[in-house]
């Protein structure tokens, strides 16, 4: 398993290292595949697992920063009119902020089931660990580069 890992790390950095970057699609193609490397060797996925497993997660990884994405311009809309709003502007957006986070928790509810039938309850479960590792791991690694005046950012 750690062999595969190795080997699809090394593909990815070496298509990466001869890549010319191009803007921020190749930035999040590049988050994309260091997140595919990183989740796949923490919870060790064996090659039929990571085939079954990624499909579903990307597909729950996108509906997820949509319905996020939409509960944010909620409140960002709060915080732009928050002067400007009656009380029932206010309530009906904090009905709204909330149906959003609801969808969210659905959404993981939804998808847990799923993960469940492709992966052991094992693995299942410290899925939201690993990523909050790799998202940690990044900004780690964005502020040490912005630290040494990297202009790769």
């Amino acid at each position: 398993m750690k062999k595969i890992t190795i080997i699809l790390s090394l593909l990815l950095l070496g298509v990466f290292a001869i890549a010319q970057p191009r803007g921020r699609h190749d930035d999040f193609e590049k988050y994309k595949a260091l997140k595919v490397s990183f989740m796949t060797e923490k919870l060790e996925l064996t090659p039929q697992e990571a085939q079954q497993f990624w499909p579903i997660y990307n597909e729950f990884d996108k509906k997820r920063f949509e319905t996020h994405q939409k509960r944010r311009e909620l409140e960002e809309q709060v915080k732009t009119n928050y002067d400007k709003y009656s009380e029932s502007e206010f309530k009906k957006a904090s009905y709204e902020i909330i149906d959003q986070a609801v969808k969210e928790s659905s959404l993981l509810k939804e998808y847990h089931e799923k993960f469940l039938r492709v992966l052991p309850a094992k693995k299942v479960v410290i899925i939201g660990q690993v990523e909050n590792e790799f998202r940690f791991k990044m900004i780690r690694e964005y502020r040490q580069r912005e630290r040494e005046g990297d202009d790769r950012k």
